[in-house]
């Protein structure tokens, strides 16, 4: 799971943890390749394409269509983004015809939710609209189906699976670490987040599918998880920007 890239400077709305460099994004590419090679969550899914890593961006930021689909295109490989509609052509995110250019080339454009807002902010008939919203919107932009969900944030009240296939979603793809079977397709599927600190030498570790790296990272999440359900969403964000913002000094 991605997010933004960036040449030495950041857009709006990059979160600058969740920013890679180009050269350190094309360099984990090179490392899939030698692996194999990496497809879309739904050509994995829906057309029994087979490549040992799945490779997915989260939020549309405009460095996915300056930066990750050329890089992309030039190894041979697909990715998911995942979109909101209301921030698509706002500034520092990808145009609708930008999307349409992507998905055109083979690169699947699917559903961030509406905006960003958290789903566990939602009461369920508002999640259901914007959910149901947002995949009409996506489609009707890109002029492709939109079969995937990812939660913003990774936020999951309970009932989503089912309000999602309500509004006419297949699976979600979560933030929950984990590695995929092949004949895995349960409706929840996880994700493994790339940040700017990781160390290239776990990234090799989750790319060659290493149960221990992969626990590892299982067992941080629940401890997160449990945090943000004792502190709430918005004194979570408060605490996490304070630690991020320690680091950085």
């Amino acid at each position: 799971m991605y997010h933004a890239l960036s040449r030495g400077h950041a857009l709006p709305g990059q979160d600058p943890h969740y920013t890679l460099d180009e050269t350190v994004f094309r360099g984990q590419l090179q490392r899939i390749g030698r692996a194999g090679g990496a497809c879309s969550v739904r050509d994995w899914l829906h057309d029994g394409e087979r490549r040992p890593v799945l490779v997915t961006f989260d939020d549309g930021h405009a460095s996915n269509h300056e930066i990750a689909f050329p890089a992309l295109v030039e190894h041979g490989m697909r990715a998911d983004f995942f979109v909101n509609p209301a921030n698509v052509g706002t500034p520092g995110f990808a145009t609708w015809a930008q999307l349409r250019e992507m998905s055109d080339a083979g690169m699947s454009i699917q559903s961030h939710g509406y905006d960003h807002t958290y789903f566990t902010e939602l009461a369920a008939p508002d999640l259901r609209d914007r959910l149901h919203a947002a995949r009409v919107c996506i489609e009707d932009g890109v002029g492709a189906a939109v079969t995937l969900l990812a939660p913003p944030g990774g936020r999951m009240p309970p009932g989503l699976a089912g309000i999602a296939r309500q509004c006419g979603y297949r699976h979600i793809v979560s933030s929950r670490p984990g590695r995929l079977a092949a004949s895995q397709r349960g409706s929840i599927l996880p994700r493994l987040a790339v940040t700017a600190p990781l160390d290239p030498r776990r990234f090799d570790a989750w790319v060659d599918g290493g149960i221990g790296p992969i626990l590892r990272e299982q067992l941080r999440y629940g401890s997160l998880s449990l945090a943000k359900q004792l502190l709430g969403d918005s004194r979570y964000e408060r605490a996490r920007m304070l630690v991020l913002a320690g680091r950085r000094d």
